[in-house]
């Protein structure tokens, strides 16, 4: 029985899904942390060994850019080649993708009850691109294009526009080089230790914030108001005409917390016509939807299987 392997390799966690050829769909997902940059290949000898050899393909989703066919990963002391992990494993089907370039795949296992809007503009759609975002341990944007095509981006290691996103003050501290460290988990704890001399979790600071602590309710409004401000700015640079979707864990954490009105005022502002027109049709969305990279893996080994065939 011929099984795919699905990975995907996050700064923080892993998540994999095992498929057989018969029932080719994701019917649950398990979650592992490794604690050493060592333990993937020992990771893929066990359940390689368990499946009794059975898996022939791997899709792997890793957070880092693809060059060549290797990524290497931008939190981990890690570097993965496709086509040694194919030879090293004996597979008939070894692919990687970048992290939100498999979010950005898994668009056709979405459906519209996935889907929490924000912006919801009463005109057709412009074009049929999506951009894809969303922070993390790190932040994530990827472009669909017509609906068929991804482009991965490395929006999230820019620094144009860090100051004026943090402001002086923070930018001061020489703590934010480039635009994650400012919307991101690790963005938001870094601000917090800052003002507060105390280190503490981003899902900590959720936490405080859900029982009504001033201060972390503040950083999530400022950090609500960052993303705002930086989807305007990507929106006039890719041109969503389908819309954005904002996707991963903290987005959903952050569905509470958002005031629509107060968003798509920040989403709009100090943008000028006929730009500003742009930004008024393009719609936003929160993706409920978990484990998006993992449907995404699954989509483009399928589109992969189909054009072989």
């Amino acid at each position: 029985m011929e099984k795919t392997l699905l990975i995907d390799l996050g700064g923080t966690h892993m998540r994999f899904a095992i498929l057989s050829v018969e029932n080719n769909k994701i019917d649950s997902v398990n979650k592992k942390k490794l604690q050493l940059e060592d333990k993937l290949d020992t990771f893929l000898q066990d359940i390689l060994a368990e499946n009794k050899n059975q898996i022939n393909n791997l899709v792997l989703s890793i957070a880092g850019p693809k060059l060549y066919g290797t990524i290497e990963m931008t939190n981990r002391t890690l570097k993965i080649d496709a086509n040694k992990l194919k030879e090293k494993f004996n597979l008939k089907n070894c692919l990687i993708l970048n992290d939100w370039e498999a979010i950005a795949y898994s668009y056709p296992s979405l459906k519209s009850d996935n889907l929490i809007n924000l912006i919801n503009p009463k005109t057709n759609f412009y074009n049929n691109n999506i951009l894809f975002f969303g922070p993390g341990t790190g932040l994530g944007v990827s472009l669909l294009i017509d609906e068929k095509y991804v482009q991965s981006t490395e929006v999230g290691n820019i620094n144009l526009g860090v100051n004026e996103l943090v402001g002086d003050e923070l930018a001061s501290t020489n703590q934010f080089s480039k635009i994650e460290d400012t919307i991101s988990g690790t963005g938001i704890s870094k601000i917090f230790e800052l003002k507060k001399d105390k280190k503490i979790s981003s899902e900590d600071i959720f936490k405080l914030a859900k029982n009504g602590e001033d201060f972390a309710l503040e950083i999530i409004e400022d950090l609500i108001d960052r993303i705002a401000i930086l989807l305007s700015q990507l929106t006039l640079t890719y041109m969503p005409g389908k819309g954005i979707f904002l996707a991963g864990s903290m987005m959903r954490s952050l569905i509470s917390f958002i005031d629509k009105k107060k968003f798509e005022k920040q989403f709009l502002a100090n943008i000028e016509s006929p730009q500003l027109e742009i930004l008024k049709m393009t719609p936003i969305n929160i993706v409920t939807k978990e484990n998006l990279a993992l449907y995404g893996c699954l989509n483009y080994f399928n589109s992969i299987q189909k054009d072989l065939n």
